[in-house]
């Protein structure tokens, strides 16, 4: 599983493609909804009042070993 204790912090709002990965429904680093998804870390988005709300996300077989990373800051 990948190190997310300094994961970056994704900008609201997200689109509906993040919205997906988000919600564990599809591999976080190519959206890919193939395959057994397994668990991959957690990313980050604004709370709203400076605090950070984790969200498990998942990774397909491909990305498995690779750190979940944001795409924006």
């Amino acid at each position: 599983m990948a190190n997310t204790a300094e994961a970056l912090t994704l900008a609201l709002p997200v689109d509906d493609l993040i919205l997906v990965r988000l919600h564990a429904l599809a591999c976080f680093s190519c959206g890919s909804t193939t395959g057994p998804l397994a668990p991959a870390g957690h990313v980050y988005t604004g709370d709203g009042d400076g605090g950070r709300y984790g969200w498990p996300v998942v990774a397909c077989p491909e990305h498995a070993d690779e750190p979940a990373t944001a795409d924006r800051p």
